[in-house]
C-alpha cells in the first residue's frame, strides 16, 4: 500500500509538508500567544481537510451485502481573505535584540539601559500582536505592541526610575510565507467495508512516512461508521439516508498533533445500472478539531550575550468549523468509482476520490 500511494500523497502534501518545517523554524520566534493567532489558518485547515471526504454516498438499505471499496481521497482546505490577518492581545517575552530596541531611549551612564533590558527579557508583557498570518502577504511583518513600563534601577546615586516608552516592533523571520497557497492539501488511503443491517465502516490508515529528518514523520489514522436507518421503516424511502460519526488522528513530526471527529447525516440517489451509474448526494455535519503544537521559543543573547534560552512551548488551538454542508457527486463505470464534493462551513473545502468498488 505504501508503494501504491506514497508517490501521489507526497505530490498532493509537498506544499503543505513544507509549510511545517518552514512553520516550525518561524514558530521558534514566537511566544505561545503570539503563535496560537499566527497558525489558526493552519490548525482549522488541517481539521476541516480531515473530516473531509469520508463519504460519497448514503449507505445501502441492505440486511447483508458484500460492499467492498479501497480508493485514494483527496482534500484541500481553501483559505479567504479573513484568514490572512489578525489583530489580538497576549502575552510575549522579548529576546535580547528586541528588548534593547525598545529600550534604546535610555541612558547607559550607569549601565541604567542594560539592567532595563536585562530586566525585560525576564518577563512576559502583555502586548497587542497583529499582523499577517501564515497565509497573509509575505511581504507583511507581525507587529508587537509594547504599552510601556517603568523599572526600579539601582545605580551609584541610588534607585532611579527608567521609563520604556510605548513603541511597536516588527518580528523578524516572521511573515505570511504561504500567501501563494491557494489550498491547504491532504490525501489518505481509504477502504470501506459494508453492508451489515444497513452499516458501513470505513478505515483511513497510513504507514509512518519520514517526511523530514528534521519535522520526523507523518502518521495517520481513522475510522467511521454509516447506518442507514430506513432499515428499521418498513415503508420504502424514495432516497439513501444515513448517518454517520468519522475521527481521526494525525501526527506531523514532534510539532502537531492533530484529532477530529464529525457526526453527519447524508441524503443520495443513484440514478443508473450498477455498472454504470450518476449519485448525487449532500449532507450536513457537526464537527470539531483539535490540535496540540509543540515546539521550542529561543531567546538570544539571554541572559548573556552569545547564549540562547529555550522554553518550551505546548499549547492546543481548536479549529474553527463546527459545522458544513456538502454536496457532490459520484460516478460508477464498471469497478471504478470517481467522486468530488463542495463542503461549505467557517473555512470551506473540497474533496475528490477514485476508488475500486464491487
Amino acid at each position: 500500500m505504501k508503494k501504491l500511494f506514497l508517490p501521489l500523497l507526497i505530490l498532493l502534501m509537498g506544499v503543505s509538508v513544507r509549510a511545517q518545517g518552514d512553520l516550525q523554524e518561524t514558530l521558534s520566534n514566537l511566544s505561545a500567544d503570539a503563535a496560537k493567532a499566527y497558525v489558526s489558518p493552519v490548525v482549522s485547515a488541517f481539521g476541516a481537510n480531515m473530516n473531509s471526504g469520508w463519504i460519497h454516498r448514503a449507505v445501502p438499505n441492505k440486511t447483508f451485502g458484500i460492499d467492498f471499496e479501497f480508493g485514494l481521497v483527496a482534500m484541500g482546505t481553501l483559505f479567504g481573505d479573513d484568514a490572512k490577518t489578525f489583530s489580538s492581545t497576549g502575552k510575549f517575552r522579548f529576546n535580547h535584540e528586541q528588548a534593547s530596541q525598545l529600550a534604546q531611549g535610555i541612558s547607559n551612564t550607569w549601565g541604567e539601559r542594560d539592567t532595563v533590558i536585562k530586566y525585560m527579557t525576564q518577563e512576559e508583557f502583555t502586548v497587542g500582536i497583529s499582523g499577517p498570518t501564515i497565509v497573509g502577504s509575505k511581504n507583511d511583518k507581525l507587529v508587537i505592541s509594547f504599552g510601556g513600563k517603568t523599572f526600579t534601577v539601582q545605580t551609584p546615586l541610588g534607585p532611579q526610575s527608567e521609563t520604556v516608552q510605548p513603541d511597536t516592533i516588527s518580528l523578524e523571520g516572521v511573515s505570511g510565507f504561504l500567501e501563494d497557497l491557494p489550498a491547504l492539501p491532504l490525501a489518505a488511503p481509504q477502504l470501506t467495508v459494508g453492508t451489515f443491517f444497513g452499516t458501513a465502516v470505513s478505515i483511513r490508515y497510513l504507514p509512518d512516512i519520514e517526511i523530514d529528518k528534521d519535522l520526523g514523520k507523518f502518521k495517520y489514522f481513522g475510522f467511521g461508521l454509516q447506518h442507514n436507518p430506513s432499515m428499521w421503516i418498513p415503508v420504502p424511502m424514495p432516497i439513501d439516508i444515513s448517518i454517520g460519526f468519522f475521527t481521526q488522528n494525525m501526527e506531523v513530526g514532534s510539532i502537531f498533533k492533530s484529532t477530529a471527529t464529525s457526526f453527519g447525516l447524508y441524503a443520495s440517489k443513484r440514478f443508473g445500472p450498477g455498472m454504470f451509474s450518476i449519485t448525487p448526494y449532500a449532507g450536513f455535519m457537526l464537527e470539531s478539531s483539535e490540535i496540540t503544537v509543540k515546539y521550542d521559543f529561543e531567546l538570544e543573547n539571554t541572559p548573556t550575550p552569545g547564549s540562547t534560552t529555550i522554553l518550551p512551548i505546548e499549547f492546543k488551538v481548536e479549529g474553527e468549523n463546527s459545522s458544513r454542508f456538502l454536496i457532490g457527486a459520484s460516478i460508477k463505470i464498471a469497478l471504478f468509482n470517481i467522486n468530488a464534493d463542495y463542503n461549505i462551513g467557517k473555512y470551506n473545502s473540497v474533496s475528490a476520490g477514485l476508488a475500486f468498488n464491487f
